[in-house]
């Protein structure tokens, strides 16, 4: 094992794409959102093939791991968190965020809770067999919505730009849809101006833009990013306008299809539970919080932080509960959801 202190080796750039083939621990993600500063990097080898990456940063003696999105086993866990202890004695706490995990037991005292989600679609060779893959009800609805997008819109075009062809003008007009459309919902859309920058370097960086056009106007758009053979959509958006050809779904489709024919493996949705995700052949994978404490005193020293942790994940637990479509039937529970949204504002995804 290896550790560079306050620093990122020239190599960890390639072996994180190597490895993780994933943005959410790649160091071009790391350079827009948050920076490069004060990162230290471990390094595992066996056979001297590097075989493990992470990036991490110490702060009030915790070290918190910045790879996210990505599969841990036990070995790489308890492999990670002994060096750490190791070579840092003043440390109390190993944090991992949003990665999955085996059900596992580590030497050390944890807490583990889940935090988020990735909706995944492990793509086929073809569109045709994407296409053949999904529920029937899904492959008709697909066929009759663009049938009758083409039919009373015979402008309609389909395009896709790639990493050094795509403009300011096709990320900002898709973000733009996605402002128009939470406006209209009574929320605010999280891409902020600062949040729409960043997304815009990323997209120019590593990404691939599908956009729908009538009559030369936008009218649905997809930001993805490209590591590897993996895909990961940031964002959809449609304009409301063209609610009726269900036109969100259709742009993720066919981006999907993108995807496939460009040699994807698989398209990352990403968070938020939405339906449509699942009809397009998502799977869902649990992405867990995950702190290790160096000894079982620091543990009851963190009792308040860990019982805080505990109340949150029961929280998003029945949340998830009552959004279950299969229980809104049920007169009483959409009361309490109807009251719950109108407390907290509960969002319907994630």
């Amino acid at each position: 094992m290896e550790f560079y202190p306050d620093e990122i080796p020239r190599f960890a750039e390639v072996e994180l794409i190597r490895l993780y083939s994933c943005i959410f621990s790649s160091l071009e993600h790391f350079r827009i959102y948050g920076g490069t500063e004060r990162i230290s990097t471990y390094v595992a080898r066996s056979g001297g093939k590097v075989v493990s990456v992470m990036l991490f940063r110490i702060e009030q003696g915790k070290a918190q791991v910045l790879n996210e999105f990505i599969r841990l086993d036990r070995q790489e866990i308890s492999r990670f968190a002994e060096a750490v202890f190791a070579a840092y004695p003043a440390l109390h706490c190993v944090s991992f965020n949003a990665v999955e995990l085996p059900p596992v037991r580590l030497p050390f005292p944890a807490q583990r809770f889940n935090c988020s989600e990735d909706i995944v679609v492990a793509l086929p060779a073809t569109p045709e067999a994407y296409l053949a893959q999904l529920g029937k009800a899904t492959r008709k609805n697909i066929k009759h919505h663009l049938s009758r997008l083409k039919r009373h819109h015979p402008s309609l075009r389909f395009e896709v730009r790639e990493t050094g062809n795509i403009g300011a003008a096709e990320v900002n007009g898709i973000i733009a849809l996605n402002r128009m459309r939470m406006s209209g919902k009574q929320k605010t859309s999280y891409l902020d101006d600062a949040e729409s920058q960043r997304l815009l370097r990323l997209a120019q960086s590593c990404g691939m833009v599908a956009t729908m056009r009538v009559e030369g106007r936008l009218c649905a758009g997809a930001i993805c990013v490209r590591v590897n053979d993996n895909y990961f959509s940031y964002v959809t958006a449609h304009d409301p306008a063209y609610d009726a050809y269900r036109l969100g779904t259709l742009c993720c489709y066919l981006t999907i299809c993108e995807a496939i024919a460009r040699g994807g493996r698989e398209f990352h949705l990403l968070w938020g539970r939405y339906q449509y995700k699942y009809m397009l052949a998502g799977a869902q994978r649990d992405l867990d919080h995950l702190d290790i404490y160096r000894t079982r005193a620091d543990y009851l020293l963190h009792g308040a932080a860990i019982l805080n942790n505990a109340r949150r994940t029961a929280l998003r637990q029945a949340k998830f509960w009552l959004l279950d479509p299969k229980r809104q039937d049920r007169p009483v529970l959409r009361a309490a959801i109807a009251w719950l949204r109108q407390m907290h504002r509960l969002p319907l995804g994630g």
